[in-house]
């Protein structure tokens, strides 16, 4: 290998060399050293935001660019790469014609600009002019490991794998090994996954290999000169308009007869279905670039490698660029449907995992922890936090982390993504940049994330604004350490997905006498009391943890994901699915469920299918087409009760609440301060009318017996029809009710309507 000598070597400042003697390798132009800010950079912000406002309002200018990364610049015809490390006394930029087998071909010592950032510039015509990828990576070189001059040889290979080296851990916590080949945080792509080796995981563990140079085997950066694309938007609705269906995207289309089942394009060729089925939003299930064949396997993807990468899994095309053009047209299927796009997005750990066992000296490296180990991640003394229970904790309370999260955010929005699900999003709450934490819904992440946006030409809307914005969803919970449970607590703009919801839908059936009416009404209004707005809530029966709708209902298990089989009673099992179903289209908020939930689909018992890549979690629509099956039955009443919700905006109206008013079976007033019914576990019946032009009547029993239920007079001219009565195998009807009162079924949903 020959290193050509730049004319920027010849200019480099003499102190820089004087700090970092890097012989072998081609130096670039160093700038004078400041104090790392990313907030000075005002006029790149002002521009990426007036280039975003500016667009038309029906289409999004989708583009690559990121503040940080490998961007190529036009004017002056080179990609700039920018790599953010406070830790990192030298960082060498590798090149490499091929992902694997090779050495670097160029080697290029990067220089701080006067933000901060190390950088280095690299001509388009050294680069193959754009006409193929690039494939690059960072070794990093920090407190733990100074730099040597004997550390390589003259052609920038590595000579002495072991110069310079001082101790695994710093003092900070510095991690740095240049012997490892570190992909850049915001790489559009990586070119291959960790277990794409024939070594297995374990060599990217610290205590094993350390000093062996990865370069031949290591993920590398992808860079290419990518597309700009044209996004049409969807029209403008609240969040609470929303029927959300949360869906894996390989799940979704695996089993369908579409091109490209499995990928991008095969949910692309889905979207006319998911439309047919009822929802408004898709939430895919993470869909970053993370490694499925890592530790016993990865399915959903909760492990993320890179916030700016689509996963290569997904994609049919595996060119350079490949996978981002597909999620484009993917989402482009979607809203071309009215259908908004919501990516299920954790930033609370990475995919690094941590550590094997407590051992700080065995901790399993590719990107952050090379980088910038203190910066990246809550730990002291080289052993992680892990309130995640992931391995690793990300260290929000950093300005680096918070900007990383919120370019990742800006970026999918302006690839047309309308919403993110922000996963175990407490853990974007804390402020203290040490191992301690320090929950603040204002101060943190999550107060600053709308303005952080923003500045970045993306607006936030609120859950009840039908603005040209996004939305945010936060999962309010963590899962350790304390004041893990923060609901209610996240600043106005964000919406929460509500665990209370949760557990009243599923204990109305399956454990009645642990509910009391209150608790019930609670969720019916949105759980305004802790939420403060009912706008906030994002109702959900069943998510992707724990079991299906199906298997909630159909097997009898004890423990946290608690289930039952109604001893065997079939009919018992779809009346508790349908009424689980109807509660939550009926409720105050957004309506939250897994598409896999209304065609019924089982996973088999399987509480926890996180790593199961087969028939468990792929869906299986043809099973709908069996006439008279639970699949279909279930699929009719989940579409006609999405109608039914679509149809009567008192449903989703602000003024619900003040419209809705309660009654007992026998007719009277359930009265606010009447305790003996609202507190009563053995009230098993609650009825309420919804005032409306055409208002509603629901009277809902978890009650093991037959109950007469007097309905309320109607509007002078009109008489009450019963629309849906869950306890029929054909639930939905249009009878006209002249007696004033019906015979409810034991555990069902009755809704009347005024016509």
């Amino acid at each position: 290998m020959s290193i050509a000598i730049s004319p920027l070597v010849l200019q480099a400042n003499l102190l820089a060399q004087k700090q970092v003697q890097i012989n072998p390798i081609l130096q670039v132009k160093s700038k004078p050293q400041q104090n790392i800010s990313f907030t000075s950079n005002l006029a790149q912000v002002q521009a990426q935001k007036a280039t975003t406002l500016a667009q038309n309002k029906n289409f999004i200018h989708c583009s690559d660019k990121t503040p940080l990364g490998a961007n190529y610049n036009k004017k002056t015809n080179e990609v700039e790469f920018k790599l953010a490390s406070k830790s990192a006394s030298a960082v060498v930029l590798c090149l490499f014609d091929n992902p694997k087998g090779e050495q670097a071909t160029k080697n290029i010592q990067m220089q701080k600009n006067k933000e901060g950032i190390w950088q280095a510039n690299v001509s388009l015509n050294e680069l193959g002019e754009g006409k193929k990828p690039v494939y690059y990576g960072y070794r990093v070189f920090s407190e733990n490991w100074n730099y040597s001059d004997k550390f390589f040889d003259e052609n920038g290979n590595v000579a002495n794998p072991k110069a310079g080296f001082k101790t695994k851990v710093g003092k900070g916590g510095e991690r740095a090994n240049p012997n490892k080949i570190a992909y850049d945080p915001y790489s559009k792509e990586l070119s291959h996954l960790p277990s794409d080796n024939p070594q297995g995981e374990s060599v990217y563990f610290s205590d094993k290999k350390y000093f062996e140079d990865n370069s031949t085997y290591a993920p590398k950066s992808v860079f290419y000169i990518g597309e700009d694309f044209i996004m049409p938007k969807v029209k403008p609705r609240a969040l609470s308009d929303e029927i959300i269906g949360e869906v894996h995207v390989k799940d979704l289309s695996i089993n369908e007869d579409v091109e490209g089942a499995g990928t991008y394009l095969g949910a692309k060729n889905t979207a006319k279905k998911v439309k047919e089925l009822g929802f408004t939003m898709v939430e895919f299930l993470p869909l970053c670039e993370f490694d499925d064949k890592e530790g016993v396997g990865n399915h959903w993807g909760y492990m993320t490698l890179n916030y700016f990468a689509p996963a290569k899994k997904y994609s049919s095309d595996k060119t350079a660029g490949g996978a981002l053009r597909e999620f484009r047209e993917m989402v482009k299927a979607f809203h071309n449907e009215d259908i908004k796009v919501c990516m299920d997005v954790v930033y609370n750990h990475t995919g690094e995992a941590g550590l094997k066992g407590k051992d700080k000296n065995a901790a399993k490296q590719i990107s952050y922890s090379l980088i910038d180990n203190p910066t990246y991640y809550k730990q002291k003394d080289g052993i992680y936090n892990s309130n995640s229970g992931c391995g690793n904790d990300m260290n929000v309370a950093q300005d680096e982390v918070m900007n990383l999260v919120a370019d990742s955010v800006a970026f999918w929005a302006k690839q047309g993504v309308d919403a993110f699900r922000f996963d175990l999003g407490v853990g974007l709450m804390d402020i203290d940049p040490t191992e301690n934490v320090n929950y603040d819904p204002q101060k943190s992440l999550v107060g600053k994330m709308s303005k952080m946006l923003e500045a970045r030409g993306v607006k936030v809307n609120k859950p009840n604004e039908a603005g040209d914005g996004i939305y945010l969803i936060a999962e309010p919970w963590t899962c350790g350490g304390n004041y893990s449970y923060q609901l209610g607590r996240f600043p106005d703009e964000w919406a929460q997905w509500n665990d209370r919801a949760r557990e009243a839908y599923k204990k109305d059936s399956n454990n009645p006498f642990a509910l009391t009416p209150q608790d019930l009404r609670n969720t019916l209004e949105g759980s305004k009391q802790v939420l403060n707005s009912a706008s906030k809530s994002i109702n959900y029966s069943h998510s992707h943890d724990g079991f299906s709708l199906n298997d909630s209902n159909s097997y009898a298990k004890s423990g946290f994901h608690h289930a039952t089989n109604y001893g065997g009673n079939l009919l018992r099992q779809e009346g508790a699915m349908k009424k689980q179903i109807a509660l939550n289209l009926l409720s105050k908020g957004t309506s939250m469920l897994q598409i896999g939930d209304v065609i019924a689909h089982s996973k088999g018992g399987d509480d926890n299918s996180y790593n199961k890549d087969d028939g468990t979690n792929y869906l299986d629509f043809s099973k709908t087409e069996v006439e008279n099956s639970r699949e279909a039955r279930i699929l009719d009443f989940s579409k006609k009760m999405m109608e039914f919700r679509k149809a009567h905006k008192c449903l989703r109206d602000e003024a619900y609440n003040s419209n809705i008013q309660y009654f007992k079976p026998d007719g009277s007033i359930a009265h606010d301060w009447d305790e003996s019914y609202w507190k009563n576990v053995n009230s098993n019946i609650m009825c309420y009318k919804i005032n409306d032009i055409n208002s509603l009547f629901v009277s809902t029993s978890s009650d093991e017996h037959f109950i007469d239920v007097k309905l309320p007079a109607p509007k002078e001219g009109k008489t009450w029809h019963l629309v849906c009565d869950s306890a029929r195998e054909s639930s939905f009807a249009d009878e006209q009710n002249n007696s004033g009162k019906f015979v409810q079924s034991p555990h069902s949903v009755v809704i009347f309507e005024e016509k």
